[in-house]
């Protein structure tokens, strides 16, 4: 049964549009900061990542999720069609210098052998799309969407209860841990962030 889950956050740092872009352009650190990554390898000759995911399910057992991903990356404005959809989610107050970043994370479907890391081990499908867009007081709004998709093998009893119910039950679950991880995440990355900024500010007062 293939279960999908979803997660949305947007989060506003304290730094500039070019600082940000370096900090999520930068994929292992970034996808590091995730509670539940256990690994993330870079395949330098496919250009792709491979990320290992570690959870457990309703009964307790652990799982292995993995994905493969390929990263893009590309300039945008707040006025073209991509830009308008995320500026229409901001809320009233928030001034933009119009300049903008686009990065996109896309499932790869022709992937590389690997060793499973245990028994319930699961190729997963994964996409994200990250807007960064610049405020006017050099802060940057971050959206941050993800899509994945996992084919679990339903094991007794839970495959005794009825299809739709159990894959209701089951994509509410991955949206609710989906979303939990990216907004614990994302906090993470508010944290170094302003750490670096801090450290920043020492050094050039020590000048």
């Amino acid at each position: 049964m293939e279960v999908v889950g979803k997660s949305t956050v947007h989060i506003i740092l304290d730094s500039c549009l070019h600082e940000s872009t370096i900090y999520f352009s930068d994929h292992e650190k970034l996808l590091k900061c995730n509670p539940y990554c256990s690994n993330v390898k870079y395949h330098v000759d496919l250009g792709i990542f491979q990320w290992v995911f570690q959870v457990n399910d309703p009964r307790n057992n652990p799982i292995t999720a993995v994905f493969f991903v390929r990263q893009h990356e590309e300039s945008i404005t707040v006025d073209d069609s991509y830009g308008q959809k995320f500026v229409s989610r901001l809320k009233p107050g928030i001034h933009l210098d119009g300049k903008g970043k686009r990065i996109r994370w896309e499932a790869v479907h022709d992937y590389p052998e690997f060793d499973a890391v245990g028994p319930n081990t699961f190729i997963g499908k994964a996409s994200s799309e990250i807007c960064l867009l610049h405020h006017k007081d050099n802060r940057t709004s971050v959206f941050f969407d993800t899509d994945i998709a996992l084919d679990f093998e339903i094991s007794f009893p839970l495959n005794l209860m009825p299809e739709g119910i159990l894959k209701f039950m089951s994509d509410a679950i991955m949206s609710q841990i989906m979303q939990q991880a990216t907004e614990s995440m994302l906090c993470q990355v508010q944290s170094d962030i302003c750490c670096t900024s801090a450290e920043s500010i020492v050094a050039g007062a020590g000048k």
